[in-house]
């Protein structure tokens, strides 16, 4: 098949993880290519007349294209228009996903806060956009953007409008309560994430009495100025009879993505609380999640293996719930933190049932709750049926 121009959509990169990948970050979908077809997507990102597809004029390539077409991958071009492209090898294993905390500012108390007590410290504007622009030349994915409550860093919104156009998925993880009609009409991020842990009495009782109100209708706003809004739900002794209803309202308001999780013993949120459950009761909760992407990880690696936290004082460490163990600072170069984080194989996991590879071993700082550092999630394992 015979075509003009072919130009590659705005949303969709290249990129080289542990194989050539094509990302689109308005959809969250990544696709395993070879070399060939990575080498033609990026000519057709580069303006230039593209070859009939990757192979060479020698070969019927024209289902290649097709496919790039439906998915929204490659659309006709009337001209050449071209744009850069950051593509370059990235580290082994891949840093897909940095969590990136602005701010430890929040404007609620929440009683399951893993970080514990709010403070007003504010990560520098200069030192962030230097962090996200190596994150994108290694090839990042999703940077998700967390706090304390993040629209409460003094540069937010120099933040916000800095990240349109680039080559990764900007998610936001807010508890809502400050996003507004203007704000979230203005919101540049591909994904916000609003937290609703519970109907409104189990909601308010761990954030605040008016709090779910509030977060409902950012979700509202977000989902009627055409923005992608996603739910994460904690589950606790007060929201147990609420999923059913919870499930209900988050089809009503047209969010596809609901993502559920158990908290860990951090923070405010202690054993003696009352409000953790035991894993057993857990386990089927977790399992109610619904639409997020699945991006296959690196064989044989656990949990944490393409992910690195960025706290709001500067410092790196595995994810958040590791704060306190920081394997460095920012100030030495993202890629440098990276290759200090320590990724653990499955095999070195003291559990290994069928669902190994499925559950990648959970997660290690609930594990280390459980049982041991090496041992077993047991959240993960009542979910699967492990146990």
């Amino acid at each position: 098949m015979t075509r003009g121009l072919l130009r590659l959509t705005p949303d969709c990169s290249p990129k080289l993880l542990e194989e050539a990948c094509l990302y689109n970050r308005a959809t969250d979908d990544l696709y395993i290519l070879n070399s060939e077809a990575i080498d033609f997507l990026a000519a057709c990102a580069s303006g230039a007349p593209a070859p009939n597809g990757p192979g060479g004029s020698g070969q019927d390539t024209s289902a290649f294209i097709e496919f790039c077409i439906e998915e929204g991958i490659l659309r006709s071009a009337a001209a050449a228009v071209g744009r850069p492209l950051r593509l370059a090898q990235s580290p082994l294993p891949s840093l897909r996903y940095l969590l990136l905390h602005i701010t430890d500012r929040c404007n609620l108390r929440c009683r399951h806060c893993f970080l514990g007590e709010a403070g007003k410290i504010d990560l520098a504007l200069d030192e962030i956009l230097s962090v996200v622009d190596e994150f994108e030349a290694m090839q990042g994915l999703r940077l998700l953007v967390s706090g304390g409550e993040p629209l409460l860093h003094r540069d937010f919104w120099e933040l916000n409008d800095s990240l349109a156009g680039r080559d990764l998925r900007a998610v936001l993880l807010s508890n809502g309560t400050l996003i507004d009609d203007e704000a979230a009409e203005r919101l540049s991020f591909q994904e916000v994430q609003v937290s609703l842990d519970g109907m409104q009495e189990a909601h308010d009782f761990i954030r605040g009495g008016g709090s779910f109100e509030r977060s409902v209708a950012a979700v509202r706003r977000l989902t009627t100025a055409g923005k992608q809004a996603s739910v994460a739900t904690m589950v606790h002794n007060r929201n147990l009879g609420d999923f059913d209803r919870l499930e209900d309202l988050i089809a009503e308001l047209g969010v596809e993505k609901w993502e559920v999780d158990l908290p860990s013993a951090s923070g405010r949120l202690t054993a003696g609380s009352g409000l953790m459950i035991d894993p057993r009761t857990a386990g089927p909760y977790i399992d109610r999640s619904f639409g997020g992407a699945i991006h296959e990880p690196a064989g044989g690696y656990a949990c944490g293996a393409h992910l690195m936290a960025v706290m709001a004082g500067g410092g790196a460490a595995r994810c958040g719930f590791y704060a306190d163990q920081p394997v460095g600072g920012i100030s030495e170069g993202l890629a440098a933190c990276w290759r200090k984080i320590r990724k653990i194989r499955l095999a070195e996991l003291d559990c290994g049932c069928e669902f190994i590879e499925d559950c990648r071993g959970g997660c290690r700082f609930r594990a280390a709750g459980y049982t041991s550092p090496t041992g077993a999630d047991l959240c993960q394992c009542y979910r699967y049926g492990a146990l």
